[in-house]
């Protein structure tokens, strides 16, 4: 179900000019969220999930001035979630770095397929994003997911085969990435940036559990490459960004890098694998180890560089996964966060991590938003217009940065 700040102030018994939102940007408190109706008042303004203060952008810039020195045209319009800000802004003013982490999803749903070949012949098609089975072509079985199907049939399975069908980043997946980036350039602070390749495959691991040791063998071999042609778009990205913004101390955390994954996994031991941290964490088995890394993500610059003072900038998704380790690791590290909301898809109806191939709108937010269409493009996309399909398989035309730039003054540090 949808929701936006108009909605849920009038829900909640306030009146809007009695709230701090009285002079917000109208398309701001118009933004549709996908988040639940899990808010709360506290003062004059709404608590999301009793983790994250809802501001618009003046006000986020104003807890938090590096915040306002990010450049992209529709900063205005969105609502953000945060907390901690005014403690992380004194730490900076007494000398403490600030460190940055965060980063996007790796896929979406229809982005990688999985298909199940039983010796009997039949065939069943699942989403490796959601696990669930395919009904037709847009909708979803709401039964027995993959995993469950796999340990249920495990001596049964023929093969295994995966379909790739994500050769581009959508917006979403490049706001991921540039916030990160502009905000810890303004910071002058360390950020780390995880590709959460290594999650996608514990999944997988644990479904494999029943299946012989060749087909398993034989699924990792295949899944392996989609996640190593997956993440080497991000990479490729990444490493433009890196190369414009020059931060000092940077990390891409990805399972293609062995050395930076055993120092967080040693590392997190302590505070992760706790009875207290781990009995509440998911009821779905399969899910557990994937779970683990989403909690302790946020904590990567304490593991890493041993930073104490950390904002998460990611998707209003990962709330949950903020609050978990900002309590697991309250005793040495002091954590806040701005969080963002999920892009509507230019379907008009979902987001871009649930709607379809042809509604992705891959390379929008690269070759597509230049300057000059750059307001056109971002009023269609929040209104639910959409822009015009660009194709499943974009090969890499033009570096990122060069049309990502807002025309706004640059920021200061740069």
């Amino acid at each position: 179900m949808e929701y936006t700040i108009r909605d849920m102030i009038a829900r909640k018994g306030r009146r809007l000019e009695d709230t701090d939102y009285a002079a917000s940007n109208q398309s701001m408190l118009d933004f549709r969220l996908f988040s639940g109706d899990f808010y709360e008042w506290i003062g004059g303004k709404l608590r999301f999930k009793d983790s994250a203060e809802v501001m618009d952008f003046d006000q986020a810039a104003k807890a938090f001035p590096p915040f306002g020195e990010i450049r992209y045209a529709s900063r205005e319009l969105f609502p953000y979630f945060t907390d901690n800000l005014d403690a992380l802004m004194e730490a900076q003013a007494q000398g403490e770095s600030i460190a940055v982490e965060g980063g996007p999803c790796l896929f979406g749903e229809y982005e990688v397929t999985v298909s199940v070949e039983l010796d009997s012949g039949e065939s069943h098609l699942f989403d490796y994003a959601n696990g669930k089975a395919y009904l037709g072509e847009t909708g979803f079985e709401e039964t027995m997911g993959l995993a469950e199907f796999l340990r249920l049939n495990g001596d049964r399975v023929k093969r295994i085969s995966f379909q790739q069908h994500k050769w581009e980043l959508t917006p979403q997946e490049y706001l991921g990435l540039r916030y990160p980036f502009q905000i810890a350039a303004a910071l002058d602070g360390p950020l780390v940036i995880p590709i959460p390749d290594m999650s996608y495959r514990k999944y997988l691991l644990y479904s494999l559990d029943a299946v012989s040791e060749d087909i398993r063998n034989q699924a990792l071999e295949e899944f392996d490459g989609i996640l190593d042609r997956i993440s080497d778009i991000y990479l490729r990205i990444i490493g433009d960004l890196q190369a414009r913004f020059q931060i000092k101390q940077f990390a891409c955390v990805h399972r293609r890098d062995p050395a930076s994954l055993g120092m967080w996994y040693e590392k997190r031991t302590d505070y992760i694998e706790r009875k207290k941290i781990l009995r509440n964490l998911t009821r779905l088995p399969e899910k557990i180890e994937p779970i683990k890394d989403y909690i302790s993500m946020p904590a990567l610059p304490f593991y890493l560089f041993g930073s104490n003072r950390i904002l998460e900038v990611n998707s209003v998704d990962e709330t949950d996964s903020y609050r978990k380790c900002k309590k697991a690791h309250k005793r040495v590290a002091q954590m806040g966060c701005i969080l963002y909301p999920e892009l509507l898809s230019g379907d008009g109806v979902r987001t871009y991590y649930h709607t379809t191939l042809q509604w992705k709108e891959y390379g929008v937010g690269a070759e597509d938003w230049t300057a000059d269409r750059r307001m056109t493009l971002d009023a269609s996309l929040l209104s639910g217009g959409g822009v015009s399909f660009v194709g499943n398989k974009i090969a890499p035309r033009q570096s990122i940065l060069s049309v990502m730039d807002c025309p706004t003054p640059p920021l200061s540090r740069l």
